[in-house]
């Protein structure tokens, strides 16, 4: 590996979340997940915005929502965090991917540099992705003028080609 290589792969681990073995990791981001789906569903249920009603279509009101707390400043108003908020549409959008696409699954995997460090991916073929911290600071995304990166990259990754 690469000295540029090693000093990101060290940055990326810094945010990974680590435990003894893979077990309690698996344990951890199960929970995690369930939590963070449900706070996103209770959050939601008052905003008369985004109804988390798991369909691919439900990504792009759900990036309209952030926009809207973020550019007016309104997150206190939803009792969240901007980052908060991030880790459930990172969660949200595993969980669309997982149950729109038929291949894709969640998995739990040892950083293969750190040992002890864990990621949370979605899985589909060859590709994995790594789901926490994907949408950390998402206003700052370059190319997302639209503001629908997450519409735009569940059809890219896991929507089925057409033939």
């Amino acid at each position: 590996m690469s000295k540029d290589g090693l000093a990101t792969a060290v940055k990326y681990s810094q945010d990974l979340f680590a435990f003894n073995d893979s077990k309690e990791a698996e344990d951890f981001f199960s929970t995690y997940r369930t939590s963070l789906l449900e706070e996103l569903e209770k959050i939601s249920a008052g905003s008369g915005v985004f109804t988390p009603d798991y369909s691919v279509d439900s990504l792009d009101p759900l990036e309209k929502w952030y926009f809207y707390l973020y550019e007016n400043e309104s997150f206190s108003r939803i009792n969240e965090t901007k980052e908060a908020f991030e880790k459930m549409m990172e969660i949200y959008f595993g969980e669309i991917a997982v149950r729109n696409s038929e291949e894709a699954n969640w998995i739990v995997r040892e950083f293969p540099f750190f040992k002890g460090k864990y990621e949370l991916l979605v899985k589909k073929g060859l590709m994995s992705m790594s789901i926490v911290g994907k949408y950390q600071n998402l206003q700052s995304v370059q190319g997302n003028k639209r503001k629908n990166l997450m519409l735009r990259e569940y059809k890219k990754y896991f929507q089925p080609q057409k033939k």
